[in-house]
C-alpha cells in the first residue's frame, strides 16, 4: 500500500474532515426523506452515487497522485488568523448588533472582498462560523470554533478546490466539533411543509444561477458575488415575505450562493447550477430536525449538492462515451460504414 508522505497528512486530514462532515448531513437528510416521499429517496439515492464517485476522484488528486502539498507557515498563519477573526467579527455583528447572521455574514464578506482580497475567502469562511445562533454558542464557545475552523482551512487548502461550499463546510465542522467536545446540544426544526417549499426550491436555484453568473461571467469574483447576493436576500425577502418565510427564503438563497461560488473549472456552463439549486433546497428542507444552530451548515449543504451534481455529470459523460465506443467497435457500424 502507498505511504502517505508527511507533506500530505494535512491534506489527508482536511479531505477527510471535510468530506465526513458532508456525508453526515446528506445521510441525515436522506434517512429523513425515507420517512415522506418516494422520489426524494430517488434523488437523494442518485446524489449519493455522484458524491461517491467524485469525492474518490478527489482522493486520487490528494492522496494517490505523490504530489508534496506544499504549506508556509506565515502565509497560513494569517490565513488561521483571518478565520478567526472573521468568525469574532460576524457573531458581534449578528448577535450583539442585531443585524442576523446573514446579513452579518455577507457584509463582512463584501468588505473582505474590497479591502482584504488575498485573504477574503478565509475571512468569508470565519464569518460562517460566526453565523453560529446563539441559542447553542455563548460568545467563549465561538472563540474555540473559530479557532478550530481555521486549522481545519489550513489542512484543507489543497483540498476539493473551485466546489462552492467548501468554506462553509469547514465551518461547520469546526462549530459541530466544538458542540461535541463542550456538550454544547444543536437544535432542532420541524421540516418545512411543500407550500412553501416549492418557493424556496426557485429561490434556491436563482441564488446559485445568480451568483455563479455574478462571479465567472461578470467577475466579481465568488466571494463578492455570494457576499452581494446573500446581502440583498437577507434585507429584501423577510419584508417580503415576512420575518419567518422570508427568513428562511434568505437563508436559502445564501445557501445556494455558497454553491454558485465554484469555479469555473467545475462547472463550465451556469446551468448546471439550477440541479445544484434543487438539491441545496431539498437538503435545508431535510436536514430541519438535525444540527441546527451550527455555523457553516448552509455551505455544507452547497459543498455537497455540487460534489454529487458534478460527479452525476462526470459519470453521464463517462457513460456516453463508453455506449459510443461501443456502437463504433459493433460489427454492425464498422460493415455499415465499410459499406459507404
Amino acid at each position: 500500500m502507498k505511504q502517505i508522505s508527511n507533506g500530505q497528512i494535512p491534506s489527508v486530514l482536511g479531505y477527510l474532515i471535510l468530506g465526513l462532515y458532508t456525508f453526515i448531513l446528506y445521510a441525515s437528510g436522506f434517512l429523513e426523506s425515507w420517512g415522506h416521499n418516494a422520489a426524494l429517496i430517488a434523488i437523494f439515492g442518485a446524489w449519493l452515487i455522484g458524491l461517491i464517485y467524485e469525492s474518490a476522484k478527489e482522493w486520487k488528486v490528494t492522496y494517490r497522485s505523490g504530489k508534496e502539498l506544499t504549506f508556509d507557515f506565515s502565509q497560513d498563519s494569517l490565513s488561521f488568523l483571518s478565520v478567526f477573526f472573521g468568525t469574532l467579527i460576524t457573531f458581534w455583528i449578528s448577535v450583539y448588533m442585531g443585524f442576523g447572521a446573514v446579513v452579518a455574514s455577507s457584509l463582512v464578506g463584501i468588505l473582505a472582498a474590497v479591502l482584504l482580497k488575498p485573504y477574503a475567502a478565509a475571512i468569508f469562511c470565519g464569518s460562517f462560523v460566526g453565523m453560529a445562533s446563539p441559542q447553542c454558542f455563548c460568545y467563549q464557545d465561538i472563540v474555540i470554533a473559530g479557532a478550530i475552523s481555521g486549522l481545519i482551512f489550513v489542512f484543507g487548502k489543497h483540498v476539493f478546490n473551485g466546489f462552492g461550499g467548501k468554506l462553509g463546510t469547514t465551518a461547520f465542522a469546526g462549530c459541530v466539533f466544538t458542540s461535541l467536545i463542550l456538550g454544547s446540544p444543536l437544535v432542532s426544526a420541524d421540516v418545512v411543509g411543500w407550500d412553501i417549499g416549492w418557493l424556496l426550491v426557485v429561490y434556491c436555484v436563482a441564488g446559485a444561477l445568480i451568483t455563479f453568473m455574478l462571479s465567472t461571467r461578470f467577475e466579481l469574483g465568488p466571494v463578492m458575488a455570494s457576499g452581494i447576493v446573500g446581502f440583498v436576500a437577507g434585507v429584501f425577502l423577510p419584508v417580503i415575505h415576512g420575518v419567518a418565510s422570508g427568513g428562511l427564503f434568505a437563508i436559502g438563497v445564501f445557501a445556494a450562493s455558497f454553491a454558485g461560488m465554484s469555479g469555473a473549472d467545475r462547472f463550465k456552463e451556469s446551468y448546471w447550477m439550477a440541479p445544484v439549486g434543487v438539491l441545496c433546497a431539498l437538503i435545508i428542507m431535510y436536514t430541519m430536525p438535525y444540527m441546527g444552530g451550527a455555523g457553516g451548515k448552509l455551505g455544507a449543504t452547497a459543498f455537497g449538492a455540487v460534489i454529487g451534481i458534478r460527479g452525476l455529470r462526470d459519470l453521464g459523460a463517462r457513460a456516453s462515451l463508453l455506449l459510443k465506443m461501443k456502437k463504433v467497435s459493433s460489427p454492425l457500424y464498422v460493415s455499415t460504414q465499410g459499406n459507404k
